[in-house]
């Protein structure tokens, strides 16, 4: 899976935003806030990466259990996936 361009991801004061480009700005109604562990996903989608990859990417970053970082990636999938914003 990987992101789809028409958003960029910026850290304000702090907080990481998705935000819409283009085409995307009339569709979508708002900004999306990512925690850090969603926002290391999000980096790590700038390429093609499976789950597993994904859950190494934060594993590497966080201190987690491998299983709560398959845990909190899955539902981070599952939420971009659901409103478009990835390329399965």
């Amino acid at each position: 899976m990987k992101r789809k361009p028409d958003f960029a991801m910026q850290n304000v004061g702090g907080e990481y935003l998705l935000v819409p480009l283009g085409a995307q700005v009339m569709d979508m109604n708002g900004i999306i806030t990512l925690n850090a562990t969603a926002a290391c996903v999000w980096e790590a989608l700038a390429e093609e990466r499976s789950l597993d990859d994904l859950v190494a990417a934060v594993l590497e970053r966080f201190d987690a259990t491998p299983e709560q970082a398959r845990a909190d990636v899955v539902a981070f999938v599952e939420q971009v996936t659901e409103i478009g914003l990835v390329d399965a």
